[in-house]
């Protein structure tokens, strides 16, 4: 038996339900990975009602792309040597 990915992504993060980024374009939060400008992903980050559960999922799982949380990949490492 599958789970589709939608359902997975619902039961491992249902937090996301919620999130400001919904509907928004995927490539705004993975700009900085070819050297784009993230400040947009930031920005619609900023408001979001699941900032603080986005990040501390990221955080914890280890994502090294994209924005999550209002962070970008340098800023998370910047947050994991911090706290290590």
């Amino acid at each position: 038996m599958s789970i589709s990915l939608r359902r997975w992504l619902e039961d491992e993060r249902p937090w996301a339900a919620h999130a400001s980024c919904r509907g928004a374009d995927p490539a705004l939060f993975f700009a900085g990975v070819d050297g784009g400008d993230t400040r947009t992903a930031q920005r619609i980050c900023a408001g979001c009602p699941v900032n603080e559960e986005c990040l501390d999922w990221a955080l914890s799982v280890g994502v090294s792309y994209g924005v999550w949380g209002g962070t970008t990949e340098a800023q998370r490492r910047h947050v994991v040597r911090r706290t290590a």
